[in-house]
Order: C-alpha cells, then structure tokens, then sequence
C-alpha cells in the first residue's frame, strides 16, 4: 500500500472529533487528522515526522511500546486506556486503538491509531473513587479503605508469618473542643491531628479516621509487639506536644489501644475489637496513655 494511500485513507477521518495518527514502522508520525491538532495540540506540520511517542507521558513510553506490539502480535490490534501528554506539557487519558497496517504483500507497513479523549471522564471516576475511600474533611483512608488494607495486611501476614500492629486512637476530651469552639474549631483539630498522625507513620503503614473522633494506624510488619508499644507512646507525645503547639487545646489527648496480628485476631473485626477494647482501658485507666 503507497504511503499516498495511507494519506488519503487517515484525511477521510478528518470529520471526526476522534484523532487519528498514522505511523511507519519507525514509529514516525506520517499522517494527523484536525482530531489529532485539537487533542494534542500540533499542528500537522509540527507532527509529521515526530516520534509518536512525544504524545505519551514519558514513564509510559516502555510499557505502552511493549503491550502495544504483543497485542497486535497475538490479536492484530491493540485497545486500551493510556495516559497522553499535551504540547504545553499537560497530561490526559486517552481511549485508544491501534492496528497494523498492511502492505499488498501483507507485510506490515506501519500503524494507524484512532484517540479519543477520557480525561473527564477519568476525573470524574477518580473523584467517585476518593469519595468512597477517603475522608473529606481530613483526606485520610476511611473506614472502608481502612478495612481493604488490613485485609492485605493479613493475607501478606500469613504468607510470611510476619506481625503487624493495629492502634485504636480517640481524642480525649474532644466533646469540649467542639461545645466550646464549634464545629468549625473541632473540624480544625481534626485536620491536625490527621495531619500529626501522617507525618508521624512510615510511607508503608496508614492511618485512617472512621468516624467522628476515632482514628485507627496500621503498622505494616513490625517484628513484635514491643514495636507497636513503642509507636503507641510516640504518638501519645505527640498529638499532645501537636495540640498544645497549635493552641487547640491543653487537654486534648489521645487513648490508644493496640493490637497484633496474629496475638490478639487473626480477622480484621477481631482485630478492631481487640483494639477497641485496649482503647477503652487506656480510657479508664486516667486517658492520654495507652493499652495492649
């Protein structure tokens, strides 16, 4: 097939809001519909002869290349969602499929791509997504992401009989933040507090709060029991050093109970029972402190 062919072929997609690429076998860019301009931002000129891997998001470039190739290899195409990246740098999704390109003697000859743009879309399910997992007051995992990561947690635990540690956390006191300052001083206290526990925790463990006052820190493969002691005192250090530092207010602790794996439950509920139960003896025993 002439590449004048292939020309002609790729313009009468022009009409279309879709882009259409067409490439070599280098991988150069030998044809660009008006799509093509309004989703990536070259003119046809500028394109032409350009690497089609400028319009990817450069990290992506090896794993695109490779499914790319093994797909059309098996299937004769190659469908999926992938990242784009603009002319002035901004980066998208994309909703693409790519098919080879046959010369007459049915040897491929390049490749013809057909885009279209996602990106709302894509935005769209990422907010569905960090409304169902994340907290909106404090951006920290919720209840229910808390509950997806323990369960890792425990399947990972299992695999390589390991321990990991569960610490229950409630603010002491914190009715008389809210009574005394509103709702607006008692969501502040909350945020910092989110905000203590995260930059307290290693990358690898999580902190989530589940409700009202309550927050909950897994610490992910910690050896032994004395190391999840040790994290419960800091934090009590902490969030009291945090509040008083913030002018929150004096009296505003923390009771934290802790539980591991597999000593005090070998489920998420038993563990959070388990937890709950020490949280609730650190409360009788005088607050701001901490039980197993």
């Amino acid at each position: 097939m002439e590449k004048d062919v292939l020309e002609q072929r790729a313009r009468a997609f022009d009409y279309l809001f879709d882009a259409v690429v067409v490439t070599d076998l280098e991988g150069l860019i030998i044809d660009w519909n008006h799509g093509s301009e309004a989703l990536y931002g070259y003119t046809r000129d500028e394109a032409i002869g350009q690497p089609v891997s400028m319009l990817h998001v450069p990290e992506d470039i090896d794993r695109i290349t490779s499914e790319v190739l093994d797909a059309v290899g098996r299937e004769g195409k190659w469908a999926g969602e992938v990242r784009m990246q603009h002319k002035d740098g901004s980066h998208g999704w994309i909703e693409s499929v790519c098919i080879p390109l046959l010369g007459d003697d049915g040897q491929m000859i390049g490749a013809l791509g057909i885009n279209r743009d996602i990106s709302e879309r894509r935005r769209h399910q990422e907010r569905l997504q960090e409304l169902a997992h994340y907290d909106q007051l404090t951006g920290l995992p919720n209840r229910h992401l808390l509950i997806e990561r323990v369960e890792q947690a425990i399947a990972g635990a299992r695999r390589h009989q390991s321990v990991f540690g569960l610490l229950f956390i409630d603010l002491d006191n914190f009715k008389e933040i809210n009574d005394r300052e509103g709702h607006s001083g008692g969501d502040a206290a909350l945020r910092q507090v989110a905000k203590c526990l995260k930059g307290s925790l290693r990358e690898t463990d999580t902190v989530a709060r589940i409700g009202g006052d309550e927050f909950v820190v897994l610490l992910h493969d910690i050896g032994s029991a004395d190391k999840a002691e040790h994290m419960a005192g800091y934090l009590v250090t902490q969030l009291r050093d945090v509040c008083e530092m913030n002018a929150l207010a004096h009296e505003l602790t923390a009771s934290i109970g802790i539980a591991t794996y597999p000593r005090n439950g070998e489920t998420m509920d038993e563990l959070l029972r388990a937890s709950d139960q020490a949280m609730y003896r650190a409360k009788q025993n005088g607050k701001n402190t901490y039980e197993f």
